[in-house]
Parts: structure tokens; C-alpha cells; sequence
């Protein structure tokens, strides 16, 4: 991948709810590398990594989360990964792209699991700080460079994206801008994306940092999607509401707005826009697909007949510790 550019950003970029958060924790492995955020000039926090170029067994898979939160929004996925599929901390990777989020912003309606309690512990100012909105073209060299950090930790050229909401569209707009980069993404699971808007913007383009970009209509969409909603050969799956119980998405205009052409589409009617990224049925659907279509090289016959398994039975891995991030308790 080209070295990662500068923002591409409108000067002209709405600003309100545009106020500066504090910076994310950072629960890295200690040789992870440090990446400096381009906006905020502090550390990008987050999670990941055992050791430099230590044992995996999966591609590596990269977390984004969506606006106003942090990536302690991954912590029950995770959680299910390592139960259910024995993913280790060596192969999954959260960014924190815009700081110390709010953690009412990323509250499933589901209790918190264990490492979710820990961190909410130990940061406190997460808890119903007011939130701090972020917009996808400013936050694009952050992933950028976090997903080369990643990739020259592991030693794996290919990884896999699972992203939420505003992380969707930032996501899919880095690959728009490095194309290459489509060739190192085995596959995407793209959670309750605004791909074609999202209702909370309607009204605010020129108010609400970032709604000049995903309201329903915008031209900053309108040229995203011109390049192809799935460009190959990146394996694309799509989780959304499809209905009624997502309220960035509302009917009867932008239900189906998280749903791309080309990919595998799965609704789940009635399913809140948190609940969709870490309630088990859903979970275990993505892990699913990942374990088929996200393996660099090929799924095993064991991958496949773990991810029927997951997808027949859905199981709920959201119990017990997480192994690998000792801070957070874990094993």
C-alpha cells in the first residue's frame, strides 16, 4: 500500500459536535507499534497484538467502530472470537480513531461483559461524557497507518475488517483511495453502515460534523458508491436491521441504506443499531463468514464445519475472560 496522505477533509467541514475528546487507552502489547493521531496529536488508542511477529492460526482481523465511541466497542466480539473460534489477541486488532468515546454512544441493550466492566472502570470519563463526533474523511489516515502498523506487526499481508456504523463508510472510503489495499482485504463485514445516508443527518448537512458526508443524498456518497459498492476481490457481508428497529435508519426512506451490492446481505428485523454488532445470532453469522470467506489462502475443512456449527446452533461466547490483555483482567 502507497504511504498513507494527509486528510482529504472539506475546509468547509460542518463543525458542530465537532469538539476534541480526550485520549483513548491504549491496551496494546508493549512492542505494538505507536501511531500518533493525525487530528488529535496524541497516541491512537485501542487493542491488540501478543508479540512482533508472533504464532497465528487466522488472518488477522481490524475492528472500527463507530462515531462517538471508541474500541472498547469490540470487547464482547472479541470476547465470542476467542471462545467460539480460538482467536488470540495476535490476531485481532481495535483502533480508537477519534479518542476516548462515550460510552452511551456503543452501549448494546445487553448487559456489559467482563473486560467491558474493567474498562469502564478504569476510564470512568468514558461514562456519559457528551460524545465527540468525527467524520470519515478526517479520520481515514489514522486507519490508514494502523492498518500498515498491523500488517508489518504480524508479518500477514492480508487482514479482514469488521466495522460498525461510521466506521463502514470510513472504511470503505480507504479503499477507495488505495485501491491496493483492496487486494490485502480478504474480506469486509460491514455492520449498519450509512452506505446510501443515515436518518440522524437528514436536516443537519451543514450543521452536524461528518452529516455533510453521510446524509442521505450526500454527494460525498453519491461518489463513494460511483466506484463500485464491493470492489473485488474483498469478500463483502453486510448485518443490518432491515426494518424497523434501527433508528439511524428509519422507514420508510433508509431501512435498506446499509446494504451494498455485491455483498451478502443479512437482516435481522427489529435488532437495535449496538445490538447488531454484538449480540450473539450476528456474531456467530460474521464469525461465520469470516471463517469461510476470510482466510488468506483458503478456508479448512475444520473453519467450515465450525462456522456451520455457529451458524446453525449460535452459541453465546460473550462469557469469561479475554486471554491476552492482562490489564483489563483477563487471563
Amino acid at each position: 500500500m502507497p504511504a498513507c496522505r494527509p486528510s482529504a477533509a472539506s475546509p468547509d467541514q460542518p463543525t458542530g459536535g465537532n469538539s476534541l475528546p480526550p485520549a483513548a487507552p491504549a491496551y496494546f502489547a508493549r512492542d505494538f507499534p505507536r501511531i500518533t493521531d493525525s487530528r488529535l496529536h496524541v497516541p491512537v488508542g485501542g487493542f491488540g497484538g501478543i508479540r512482533r511477529h508472533g504464532p497465528r492460526h487466522h488472518t488477522p482481523v481490524v475492528f472500527v467502530h463507530g462515531n462517538q465511541a471508541d474500541g472498547q466497542n469490540w470487547l464482547a466480539v472479541m470476547l465470542q472470537f476467542q471462545r467460539l473460534a480460538h482467536y488470540s489477541m495476535q490476531e485481532m486488532y481495535a483502533v480508537s480513531y477519534n479518542g476516548l468515546g462515550n460510552a452511551y454512544a456503543g452501549m448494546p441493550t445487553s448487559a456489559p461483559t467482563a473486560p467491558d466492566q474493567d474498562y469502564f472502570q478504569q476510564n470512568p470519563q468514558a461514562m456519559g461524557n457528551g460524545g465527540h463526533g468525527a467524520a470519515d474523511e478526517d479520520e481515514i489516515p489514522d486507519l490508514c497507518r494502523f492498518i500498515r502498523a498491523l500488517q508489518a506487526y504480524t508479518g500477514s499481508r492480508h487482514v479482514d475488517v469488521v466495522a460498525h456504523s461510521l466506521g463502514v463508510t470510513i472504511m470503505r472510503k480507504l479503499l477507495v483511495d488505495y485501491p491496493s489495499l483492496r487486494r490485502d482485504v480478504t474480506a469486509f463485514v460491514a455492520i449498519a453502515g450509512a452506505n446510501h445516508g443515515t436518518s440522524v443527518c437528514r436536516g443537519l448537512e451543514t450543521s452536524y460534523y461528518g452529516c455533510n458526508e453521510i446524509a442521505p443524498g450526500s454527494p460525498w456518497l453519491a461518489a463513494l458508491n460511483r466506484h463500485g459498492e464491493t470492489p473485488r476481490p474483498t469478500r463483502w457481508m453486510t448485518v443490518y436491521d432491515g426494518s424497523s428497529g434501527d433508528p439511524f435508519f428509519d422507514p420508510p426512506y433508509d431501512e435498506t441504506s446499509p446494504h451494498l451490492r455485491g455483498a451478502l446481505n443479512k437482516t435481522y428485523p427489529g435488532q437495535y443499531h449496538n445490538d447488531l454488532r454484538v449480540e450473539p445470532t450476528e456474531v456467530d453469522d460474521y464469525l461465520a463468514f469470516l471463517l469461510r470467506r476470510g482466510q488468506a489462502g483458503g478456508s479448512t475443512p475444520r473453519e467450515r464445519r465450525l462456522a456451520h456449527r455457529l451458524t446453525a446452533t449460535h452459541p453465546d461466547g460473550r462469557s469469561g475472560e479475554l486471554c491476552g490483555v492482562p490489564q483489563l483482567a483477563g487471563c
